[in-house]
């Protein structure tokens, strides 16, 4: 699988994760900004985090954490710590 197909395919799977987690009526994509758009908190990050830790088997670095500002920085330092198990 290529590089764009594996974050497509993981874009989808983090957005599924976010349109549970946040109400329904919130309409999110890879564009989609996590304070702007979808008025994430620290808790929500924290709880975000957890979910992803626990659905990818992976472990997000503080420092990937903090860099985040929209869908598509999830959906990138989650393929970026994936490929790093590789």
């Amino acid at each position: 699988m290529s590089l764009p197909a594996v974050e497509g395919c993981v874009e989808f799977q983090i957005i599924k994760l976010l349109s549970g987690y946040f109400s329904a009526s919130r309409s999110i994509s890879g564009c989609s900004r996590l304070v702007e758009d979808l008025c994430a908190d620290s808790v929500d990050v924290v709880e975000i985090v957890m979910m992803i830790d626990e659905t990818f088997n992976v472990e997000l670095s503080s420092r990937q954490v903090a860099q985040w500002r929209s869908v598509a920085d999830i959906v990138n330092s989650l393929v970026e710590s994936q490929n790093a198990l590789k």
